[in-house]
């Protein structure tokens, strides 16, 4: 395994553990007088996206085992490390659009304000 692809493992097995970490913490100890005052609903949907992130570091891990880690599984072709290292549980190239479209957005000035006149508004 190379050092870009190494730091991405690692970077993974820490999120696995944490992750792993949050499930035991909000599934198993909290004390009865604590569940009843959490929202089950909210205490559900945390619970779920915690599992589903879960399933995704861990199928990242077990492609990283297989040899398959940043191929996507759509078109087969590879997916740049530089990439995987920004979202390292990516399964396609699609993973990445919105992130290439907000990179792509910048500040731009009303055209009717000058710079300076649109940054005094906002910090006054």
């Amino acid at each position: 395994m190379n050092g870009d692809l190494q730091t991405i493992y690692m970077e993974l097995l820490q999120m696995k553990e944490e992750l792993q970490s949050k499930l035991f913490e909000y599934a198993s100890f909290r004390s009865p007088a604590e569940h009843v005052n959490m929202n089950p609903t909210k205490t559900t949907t945390l619970l779920y996206h915690i599992k589903e992130e879960l399933q995704d570091v861990s199928l990242a891990l077990a492609k990283m085992e297989q040899g398959t880690y940043g191929i996507c599984e759509t078109t087969g072709h590879p997916i740049p490390l530089a990439q995987m290292s920004i979202l390292p549980t990516a399964r396609t190239t699609d993973d990445f659009i919105f992130h290439k479209q907000y990179e792509k957005k910048t500040f731009t000035p009303y055209p009717h304000e000058p710079h300076d006149a649109h940054f005094e508004t906002f910090h006054m």
